[in-house]
């Protein structure tokens, strides 16, 4: 662990910091609140007003800490102080300075960190702002403005601190009983003389004198400065010309009521709108003490100009609770204002329903026309959204082209409240559907549609994040059903998903452990003699016994498991193959293995290929890669780049599926094909349909003229065998020859035969 070093202007630093006044002082709503707002911002689990003392750093303000101080050797913060700029760590356990330290290893098991320094207006650094959290991340762009604001709020509060004026003029007679904060003597002129007037000239905070009644005796400079009047103009004027809300002075009454307002105001700090001569509202900070002198008395008013604060804090609001684009609110007003609506549903015995709807084909434009006009169609998405709602319904922006509608107060019925969802679902559509005309001239005509999920809810316990994962069902269940469309959850939805998700998890475990096998079924040529085989992926599920790929494969492509499982499959396929080179009779075999799109698609495929081959020590010329068809043109270059690369180690490449699709002749032509594999579905109903027959003879005369060659898988009957020959099919694959077997059960029914060739063994 590394020690924090110290500055070089220590002495003179730790000074400023005694002299600030905020070492080991109570705790000030005025700093919680920024802490507060900041741990909801920035999502952390702690976040600190740290003043670096001597020794120590003590905590101004915490939200998320136990504990009070720490030892400064042990402080991230002291190392934040020696930057000018954001101090941020994104994983401690990565960082030498700090892999050890034992906040670190210990509570509270900081892994981010980030701080910004704050100082005084000399310059003087007197701790930090800081944000820190047990899980790694980053901060984004507009997270570090944020966290520059907070730091910036925390030192106009520091350097706002109220000052006491405290002159002591000898033998002026002043009542200590009093409560009074700041104390002001007279001598000779009493409180207007010159000497008094020029001390309190001086004072950057407004400062006015007030008689009982409410009338103004006299005025600094700054509070002249402040509200835009002359000085004679405010003298003996009410202080209600000043504090609109202040009890009038003109008549003796209200001069009584004026009286008691101040007076219940002393020894308190508090926040009153004021208003300048212009008429402009004023957010001003209001501190009022009392001054007698024998049976005389008035009040010492002290008023600070925080409109900027005020404004500062309301543009951290905005930023916390408000989307910046579209000023929607954003996820955590969303959550506020969702549980604001269950907690109104229970009390009235109302439905309430979530709308979640997301922009079909977003991200399209967003490549085609760039992101600028992306954010105006979004701007204009929520426009229209809002102007379908009523004023009691919250729209929100969940983020990219995702938003949220929270509908309240729906009635008891639930049939009535689904067919209002449904109806105002339907208005958003058809605003929607509407043409947007984008770009900075309007020269950008598109045409957008919604996906939306629905869900009511009543006065159920469920957590917030299960009603807002069922609209998202429910809008998936619309994206996949063409979009467009609105669709309700339904508890069948969820099922769904969590049996997707265990099997998930269960593939993920058996990659791991390698629950994998290959099973292999022979390919032959007219005369049923064995040339080669396809391998065909088993799962060996602990439960379940042998599961089909069609079960898993679809959910391995989803979830990018498919890219370490295909490699599996390439590494063992290639192994058995380097097995039979050393058996005669099974040395001649073509193995074809099946290639997903992620697969081929993937930069390192051909790596991976040829690590195989290399690692196995398998014949190239015996390896057989069948892709899908169909492909999309954009990709074939690049495709046919890694091809014709694998081609030239002698590696084959054949058509998967062909006739279950479409790839034009032009696109096949682009590519090392040597073969055509007719799909199994046409192959099933060759005994039926006459079409069928033509569409496979167009095939075979299609392989023809590309000088490919030509198998058909799916052959179980010699009807569908002796159909496939007489239109020029010579290779077939099927269960008429044999089912997909293990590696050790293909290799016996394999046998030897007279001539040095290979047979199937009838017997199994």
């Amino acid at each position: 662990m590394k020690a924090p070093v110290r500055p070089e202007n220590e002495l003179q630093r730790l000074a400023a910091l005694r002299a600030s006044g905020l070492l080991d002082s109570p705790a000030e709503e005025r700093f919680d609140r920024l802490t507060r707002l900041a741990r909801q911002l920035f999502q952390v689990e702690t976040v600190l007003i740290s003043l670096l003392d001597e020794q120590r750093q003590w905590f101004k303000s915490k939200e998320g800490a136990n504990v009070c101080e720490t030892s400064r050797d042990i402080s991230l913060c002291g190392h934040a102080i020696l930057d000018d700029e954001i101090f941020e760590i994104p994983d401690t356990l990565q960082d030498e300075r700090f892999k050890d330290n034992p906040l670190v290893t210990g509570p509270p098991y900081i892994r981010f960190y980030a701080a910004k320094p704050v100082q005084t207006a000399s310059g003087f650094k007197l701790g930090t702002f800081c944000i820190f959290d047990p899980n790694p991340r980053t901060l984004k762009p507009e997270e570090r403005t944020a966290l520059r604001d907070f730091a910036a709020s925390v030192e106009n509060e520091i350097r706002a601190t109220s000052n006491l004026v405290r002159i002591k003029v000898p033998r002026s007679p002043i009542d200590r009983r009093a409560p009074v904060t700041s104390r002001v003597s007279a001598q000779g002129g009493g409180v207007q003389s010159a000497r008094v007037q020029a001390v309190l000239d001086h004072i950057v905070d407004g400062i006015l004198i007030i008689e009982p009644d409410g009338r103004i005796d006299s005025a600094n400079r700054a509070a002249i400065q402040m509200f835009g009047f002359r000085r004679d103009e405010l003298i003996g004027k009410s202080i209600g010309l000043l504090l609109p809300n202040t009890p009038s002075t003109d008549t003796t009454p209200a001069g009584k009521e004026a009286e008691h307002w101040i007076g219940r105001n002393i020894g308190f700090r508090r926040e009153v709108c004021a208003q300048a001569r212009a008429g402009q509202s004023l957010d001003t900070e209001l501190v009022v003490s009392e001054y007698r002198r024998g049976h005389h008395h008035q009040y010492i008013c002290m008023l600070r100009d925080i409109s900027a604060r005020k404004a500062h804090e309301q543009q951290i609001n905005s930023f916390a609770f408000y989307d910046t684009l579209t000023q929607l609110p954003n996820r955590r007003l969303l959550h506020d204002r969702l549980e604001h609506a269950r907690v109104a549903n229970r009390r009235l015995n109302s439905h309430g329903a979530l709308l979640f709807i997301d922009l079909d084909q977003f991200k399209k434009l967003n490549d085609t026309a760039g992101h600028h006009t992306g954010d105006m169609l979004l701007q204009k998405a929520a426009d229209r959204i809002k102007s379908c709602v009523r004023d009691s319904d919250t729209v929100s922006r969940w983020g990219g082209d995702e938003f949220v509608v929270v509908l309240e107060n729906l009635g008891e019925d639930p049939a009535s409240a689904a067919a209002f969802t449904e109806m105002m679902s339907e208005k958003i559509r058809c605003q929607l559907n509407k043409p947007y005309e984008l770009g900075e001239f309007g020269e950008v005509s598109y045409c957008s549609s919604p996906s939306t999920g629905a869900v009511l809810f009543y006065d159920e316990e469920k957590p917030l994040e299960e009603l807002l994962k069922q609209a998202d069902l429910a809008m998936y269940q619309a994206k996949a059903a063409g979009g467009n469309r609105t669709v309700f959850f339904d508890p069948a939805m969820d099922a769904a998903v969590k049996a997707r998700s265990e099997m998930e998890q269960q593939l993920r475990e058996a990659l791991q452990q390698q629950n994998f096998t290959l099973f292999y079924q022979v390919q032959v040529d007219a005369d049923d003699r064995p040339t080669g085989a396809e391998a065909l992926l088993r799962w060996q599920h602990p439960e379940m016994g042998i599961v089909l790929p069609a079960s898993f494969l679809p959910l391995a492509e989803k979830s990018h498991l498919i890219l370490p499982l295909g490699q599996w499959v390439l590494q063992s396929a290639c192994t058995q193959l380097a097995l039979w080179a050393d058996q005669p009779h099974l040395a001649h075999l073509t193995l074809s293995i099946n290639i997903s799109p992620s697969q081929i698609s993937d930069p390192n495929f051909e790596d991976i290929v040829n690590t195989a081959l290399d690692s196995t020590g398998a014949n190239a010329r015996r390896l057989k890669l069948e892709i899908s068809e169909p492909m999309h043109e954009a990709e074939i270059p690049a495709i046919r780049s890694k091809m014709i690369a694998l081609e030239s180690r002698g590696i084959q490449f054949a058509l998967d599926h062909y006739g279950a699709g479409y790839s034009a002749p032009a696109h096949l032509k682009q590519l090392p094909i040597e073969q055509l594999k007719i799909d199994r579905l046409l192959v099933h109903e060759l005994a039926d349909a006459h079409s069928d027959v033509s569409l496979s003879r167009a095939i075979i005369a299609l392989a023809d003229n590309l000088g490919y060659k030509v198998i058909a898988e799916g052959v179980e009957t010699r009807a569908h065998q002796d159909i496939l020959a007489g239109i020029g099919c010579q290779a077939y694959q099927g269960f008429l020859y044999g089912s997909p077997m293990p590696a050790d059960e293909f290799e016996r029914a394999l046998t030897p035969s007279p001539g040095g060739r290979t047979s199937i063994n009838p017997s199994l």
